[in-house]
This record gives C-alpha cells, structure tokens and sequence, in this order.
C-alpha cells in the first residue's frame, strides 16, 4: 500500500512538472486556473520596457490607462484627452489582443506574459512592454 502511495506521489509530481512547461506565453505563467480573458478583464497601467540590450524606462502610470471589460468592451484613457471605447477580443489562438476603436482594428504584440497582475507584450524588436494591474 505505502509502495502504490509512493506511485500516486511521484505521478502527481511528473504531472505538475509537465503541465508547468505547458505555458501558452514565454514569460509564464505556467499554469494557472484563471481563464486567459478572465485575467487580461481590468485595467493596466504602463509600468516598464525594457529593450534587447537591457535599457530599462519606467513609467509613473499616469501616461494612459487601458480597461478591458470581460463583455469585450476597451477603454482608452488619456489624461489630456479623454476616454476612447472600442471593443477586444483575444485572436484564435490567444497569443494577441485584437482591437476595434471607430472601425480601425488592430492587433497588439504577441502577449509575453499573462497574470492577474501583469501584462506583458513582446515586440518584433525584443522589447517587452509591462503593464501592472491597477
């Protein structure tokens, strides 16, 4: 019994082990039980980039705003400007965020990393852009 309890264990281990280097963005998770849409629903705020050679510039978080609500509606937020309200979806296989504001779609960078905190997207050039969760 205590031999098919030590079976059971290690099966459980090989299991989380596999299923953590499952992870659909680069920058992880590996795995998580919020839904991909679930997560990405709130509002971010630019916190960092940082390009290929490490350079780092850091945002206080009062350039703009970003809402998406779980209906599928965006917000734009512009101090200066104003609000902007469009739509979101995710694209079919949820490695980008596809925009619609006053008929003009567009598709964001590939999502690097994905929590309930932190957005990250990942230009052609390397440079990761970091939203945090507000």
């Amino acid at each position: 019994m205590k031999n098919l309890m030590n079976r059971v264990l290690l099966a459980l281990v090989g299991m989380v082990f596999v299923l953590a280097s499952c992870g659909k963005y680069d920058g992880g998770p590996g795995l998580s039980l919020a839904t991909k849409k679930g997560r990405i629903s709130r509002t971010w705020v630019p916190a960092s980039s940082e390009d290929v050679n490490g350079n780092v510039t850091t945002y206080n978080g009062s350039e703009f705003t970003i809402t998406y609500d779980k209906d599928g509606t965006v917000t734009y937020t512009i101090p200066v400007f104003g609000a902007s309200t469009g739509t979101w979806e995710l694209n079919s296989d949820k490695t980008a965020i596809t925009t619609t504001f006053n008929g003009s779609t567009d598709t964001s960078d590939p999502i690097y990393r994905l929590t309930s905190k932190d957005l990250w997207f990942k230009d052609v050039d390397g440079t990761i852009f970091k939203y945090k969760a507000q």
